[in-house]
């Protein structure tokens, strides 16, 4: 059986590895920015374009003069960014080891799902992660505590990042005679840890499907074309 995507952290102690058993029944991808109201309203007038130095310069305050009678018009601040808020992902996905499951879970010879379980678990609870551990062991005399739950890699489909399981809801709706479960719906929040290689790597491949996205020069024009009339189209 293939699994269609993983949770794994190599370097945790013991090695957390969870190959999904089948596809997510729904993954959300959430981003948000934090912006405040500005200081200002701007003010009636042209000073940013007699401010401006040069061609360019005269026209970038123009611009903006022009956008700050938005801002006037609706007695309304103009928002400006501060921070982004980490990336996060929400699967939810059942684990069935059930005889009407179209195949056998993955992890033990037998339909057991507590495997399955167990791991996920694992990603919620404070562990040891080697690379951590062993500096500690050979310069600590006293055995290290685990003070925080490990960090993970999420892979599937277009995702793949580094970050940490935030949440996790198990619901099991099935059992067998002696209440081991059989079936299960996981709910699970991930949220990307931007202290990673991932983040770079995400960065570089959706810049280059921007890219991708004008492969014909007639894609690239009809785009640009759409976007610089459609400012204008509110007046129809």
């Amino acid at each position: 059986m293939v699994a269609p995507g993983y949770l794994l952290n190599l370097d945790a102690v013991p090695p957390l590895i969870f190959p999904f058993q089948f596809n997510p029944d729904i993954v959300s991808d959430k981003k948000s920015f934090k912006y405040s109201p500005a200081n200002r309203f701007g003010q009636w007038g042209f000073d940013r374009t007699k401010a401006g130095s040069g061609f360019f310069g005269t026209i970038s305050g123009f611009s903006n003069d022009v956008k700050e009678f938005g801002s006037l018009l609706t007695a309304t601040k103009p928002l400006e960014p501060q921070e982004g808020e980490p990336r996060t992902i929400g699967l939810e996905f059942a684990l069935d080891a059930s005889m009407d499951a179209p195949a056998e879970p993955y992890r033990s010879g037998s339909r057991d799902i507590r495997f399955d379980l167990a791991i996920l678990r694992s990603f919620m609870y404070p562990g040891w992660e080697l690379m951590t551990l062993l500096p500690e062991l050979f310069t600590s005399t006293t055995f290290p505590c685990w003070n925080r739950p490990p960090t993970c890699s999420l892979s599937y489909a277009d995702i793949s990042l580094t970050g940490v399981v935030t949440d996790l809801d198990i619901k099991m709706t099935e059992f067998n005679a002696n209440g081991q479960p059989l079936r299960a719906e996981v709910n699970l929040t991930f949220k990307e840890q931007t202290y990673s290689v991932s983040t770079i790597t995400d960065f570089v491949r959706r810049y280059y499907r921007v890219v991708q996205s004008y492969r014909s020069a007639e894609g690239f024009a009809v785009s640009w074309g759409e976007a610089f009339i459609s400012p204008f189209k509110s007046f129809e």
